[in-house]
């Protein structure tokens, strides 16, 4: 798996990067945390494409989903993309690192991904981040960076 993600680093340095994360998971299987989270819809996942397509020179998109098979059967990326579908279990932090290695984000309403954009230490990054990070309507006025991208 080392190799794989030493690969993918290599990639990610080489092209206008960009991380795109979908959290389902227990967002889906718990009704708990649905009532809590809710999950970010496709029509979030495609106008945040199109918006880093309108800011972005050449994107190449690296997704990174506990449900990659959900997302290649729903989300249609007309860009250049990839899956991050090798790090499981206690390799998982390698995702998060990949990501934050990514120039500009497509974060989901996850900490797992928040925590990915926010790592990445470039000024100029693009990071798109849900409006509504909750379901239940809980206040995120301190959680997303003035500079972030609310869609």
């Amino acid at each position: 798996m080392e190799s794989n993600n030493a690969e993918l680093a290599q990639h990610i340095s080489q092209v206008n990067s960009v991380s795109l994360h979908v959290r389902r998971g227990d967002y889906v299987s718990n009704s708990k945390n649905i009532a809590t989270h809710g999950l970010c819809s496709l029509e979030y996942y495609l106008v945040a494409i199109q918006h880093i397509a309108k800011h972005i020179e050449c994107p190449h998109f690296f997704i990174f989903s506990d449900d990659i098979a959900w997302v290649k059967d729903n989300l249609k990326i007309d860009f250049p993309h990839q899956y991050v579908d090798h790090n499981y279990g206690a390799e998982s932090y390698n995702d998060m690192r990949l990501m934050s290695m990514c120039k500009h984000h497509i974060i989901a309403n996850s900490s797992f991904s928040w925590w990915g954009a926010w790592l990445n230490p470039k000024v100029d990054k693009v990071v798109i981040a849900p409006k509504c990070w909750f379901a239940n309507k809980t206040n995120i006025q301190d959680l997303i960076p003035q500079s972030w991208v609310r869609l």
